[in-house]
């Protein structure tokens, strides 16, 4: 988690919540946190974070439930633009009294640190809105769900123009197994070899010849059908 507790700049008194379980208080903060990024995201230096949380006291500590905002910058990982998003992420924490923590269980444990009231009875709420945000920034962000990203072989964008090598292999370190495809895949595969063609109408009828009869399956083909009645096992003369 976070470390960012030293001076923190979301910070609220909460004296009146402090041992008075029941009690609320709705608060609005907006301060700009310095170094909130990822590899592929960030909130702008001197960017406003805006935390807008209803604060209960409660019998463990403090609960803190709400929003936390910010406008965010991404760069796509498809074509390397940067695009803005506002970004609103819901939290509901619950912050230790400093005071009865320290009387019951001894120091913090570094897990916790920024999730409880500080001395003189302030709340901080800056590594909250940090870890809200950093686990709400999306890992692959792109600038539109289409976007057609950069062309391998020239860089070019391809949202902004047509370099013409749309027609080849988007993966050009694949061309050498396409080639070894060709080299072992016959002619015609699919077709019978030295042959006519199959017939995909007539499929299993024999080639070059009468067809099937369907309704008479299993009479003789260019003779007279067999009367089911009378020549079905009739008795030699």
């Amino acid at each position: 988690m976070s470390k960012h507790v030293t001076a923190p700049a979301l910070a609220v008194d909460v004296r009146e919540l402090l041992h008075q379980p029941g009690a609320r208080k709705h608060v609005v903060l907006r301060a700009a946190l310095p170094d909130l990024a990822t590899p592929v995201a960030s909130v702008p230096a001197g960017s406003p974070v805006t935390v807008d949380a209803e604060l209960e006291s409660v019998v463990e500590g403090l609960l803190v439930t709400g929003k936390v905002g910010a406008t965010v910058a991404l760069r796509c990982v498809r074509c390397l633009r940067d695009v803005e998003h506002e970004l609103e992420v819901d939290v509901r924490e619950l912050f230790g009294d400093s005071g009865s923590r320290s009387a019951s269980l001894g120091p913090r444990d570094e897990e916790d640190e920024g999730y409880a009231v500080l001395p003189g009875d302030r709340l901080p709420l800056d590594t909250m809105a940090r870890d809200a945000l950093v686990l709400a920034f999306p890992p692959f962000p792109l600038c539109r769900p289409d976007c057609a990203g950069l062309c391998p072989e020239c860089g070019a964008d391809r949202n902004a123009v047509d370099c013409g090598h749309g027609g080849r292999d988007a993966t050009p370190r694949w061309a050498a197994l396409a080639g070894l495809r060709q080299a072992f895949e016959p002619e015609g595969f699919g077709e019978p070899q030295g042959g006519a063609p199959m017939n995909p109408e007539g499929f299993g009828e024999p080639q070059g010849g009468a067809p099937m009869n369907p309704e008479g399956f299993g009479e003789p083909q260019g003779g007279a059908p067999m009367n089911k009645e009378e020549d079905v096992a009739r008795p030699e003369a």
